[in-house]
């Protein structure tokens, strides 16, 4: 069969295999990020701005490369490049976490919310569109929208952003109401444990939110130069950026289907579950599987 005659997308088999990496078991976090530091990583925060010169992000942002989206009194996106200020602190907190975590990672700043935490959906949208058309390897988005008019197109560009090799990073509702793009399974979606330890996070096996990192009661970078005490899950969202950025830095083949599975595999609540249990699961699979054969061999011949 000819190239022309194949069904679309349609490609021959290739063998691939993680370097060195033999089975679910190595997906230790000393393999996953284990002396990386961020380099050569790319976060977008699409957020309220960031306080470029704050003392605790030590010159990482990327001041020339940000973009800030407004929405005119015409209802037209306006976006203007080049530097911004943070219009409530919100977004230097959460470039902060991440920086704290993957020191070597450059940061950009995607404002598209202002003072109060106000803002409109399109220019939420066409930010987050932004960051997917510049390839960022890592969005942090510790926003969402309420609007359920609003839910395809995010869901569409999420989409986009996951086969273009994104991992965008959501932070759920504080509340119980569903929220996009958190809900999404394109998206990595994060809420709250009670972890003080930034590394420390949970695999949550109740979705549509996946993981649970540190948010509440986090210091955090602030506005002003500042620091402060903050609770939302708008501070855990940035702690499995910040350690998605670790993870791209070591290995940057992975795409984000396969950087799920590894922050799911380096879980605390993973890591730490009793062992035996696999193994014991294993032996009881393969005396389940005898004692059907045997059953089965009682029976006579299978019908047709």
């Amino acid at each position: 069969m000819g190239d022309s005659d194949r069904p679309a997308y349609s490609r021959d088999s290739l063998s691939l295999r993680l370097p060195g990496t033999l089975s679910l078991d190595d997906l230790t976090p000393e393999w996953a990020w284990g002396g990386a530091t961020g380099r050569g990583v790319r976060v977008a925060i699409v957020d309220s701005g960031i306080e470029a010169d704050h003392p605790d992000l030590h010159g990482c942002v990327d001041v020339d490369r940000g973009i800030f989206v407004t929405i005119d009194s015409a209802g037209d996106v306006v976006e203007a490049r080049g530097p911004h200020d943070d219009a409530f602190g919100h977004g230097t907190a959460c470039a902060g976490i991440v920086h704290s975590l993957a020191p070597d990672a450059r940061l950009t700043s995607v404002k598209v919310i202002g003072g109060g935490l106000g803002g409109k959906a399109a220019a939420f949208l066409r930010g987050l569109a932004w960051a997917v058309d510049e390839g960022f390897d890592v969005i942090n988005l510790s926003l969402g929208t309420t609007k359920r008019e609003w839910a395809l197109p995010f869901y569409e560009i999420c989409d986009e952003g996951y086969f273009r090799n994104s991992l965008i990073v959501t932070a759920a509702n504080n509340i119980v109401r569903p929220s996009f793009p958190s809900l999404f399974a394109s998206v990595t979606s994060v809420a709250c444990n009670m972890s003080r330890d930034p590394f420390r996070f949970h695999y949550n096996p109740e979705p549509p939110t996946e993981f649970l990192a540190p948010g509440i009661d986090v210091d955090v970078a602030w506005r002003g130069g500042s620091r402060m005490s903050s609770t939302g899950n708008s501070f855990a969202a940035p702690h499995i950026a910040g350690i998605a950025a670790l993870i791209r830095s070591k290995h940057p083949e992975l795409r984000p289907f396969q950087l799920k599975t590894v922050l799911w595999a380096t879980a605390a609540n993973v890591v730490e579950a009793p062992r035996m249990a696999g193994r014991l699961s294993r032996t009881m699979q393969r005396v389940a599987s005898a004692r059907a054969s045997a059953a089965l061999s009682q029976l006579g011949p299978a019908a047709p």
